[in-house]
Formats: structure tokens, sequence, C-alpha cells
């Protein structure tokens, strides 16, 4: 399909801007498979138009900062699940000593009043 080396600089063009719609829809399971064509086209730019390989580079690094983003939303997801996890199984409260008092779910040591 591509043939030139101006060819082969819109082919990753493309790729990159497909590889930018699947981290904005979340289709990662795509990413590892994209990543193997990059490599191969990235190798095939030596001498390549220096103006052709700022925009690669720009649209790159706008890839890098997305699939950042979406690794640190993952991350406090993870964190706020963590969270829901442990709270579910129980607390830590406080007697009137200071002492730290663990209540657990199930575990005789939650009092219900009326």
């Amino acid at each position: 399909m591509y043939e030139t080396e101006n060819d082969k600089t819109a082919e990753l063009i493309d790729l990159l801007r497909l590889e930018r719609d699947a981290i904005r829809t979340g289709d990662f399971s795509s990413l590892a498979e994209m990543a193997n064509r990059k490599e191969i086209l990235i190798a095939e730019l030596a001498g390549a138009d220096p103006t052709r390989l700022e925009e690669l580079k720009s649209t790159a690094a706008e890839n890098h900062r997305l699939l950042a983003a979406a690794l640190q939303g993952v991350r406090a997801a993870q964190r706020r699940l963590k969270a829901i996890l442990s709270a579910s199984k129980g607390f830590n409260a406080y007697d009137k000593s200071g002492k730290m008092n663990p209540i657990r779910r199930g575990d005789g040591s939650l009092e219900h009043r009326v």
C-alpha cells in the first residue's frame, strides 16, 4: 500500500491516529499490535524528511500524554476499589482512651442500639 519514504511517514501518522482513537475509546487490547507495527515503521524511517518527523514526534507525544492520563485514571480507580473493599470488611474506631479498636463485620463487636 505504502511504497515511498513519504508514504511510510504517512502510514505511521495514520497508525498514530488509530492509536489515539484506541486510547480515547479505551480499546487497550489493540495497542500491543499497533506497537509492533510502529516499531517496524520507525525502523524504516531512516533519512526521512525532518518536517514529517516533527509531525510524527508531536503526534506520538500527544498519544503518550493520553496514555499517561488513562493510566492515572486506572490507578485512581484501583485505589478507590481497594478503599471500598477495605471498608466493606470493617473499619477502625477509637475508644475513650484513644486506643484503636477494629470494628469488623460479623465479629460481634458492633452493637446496634435502639
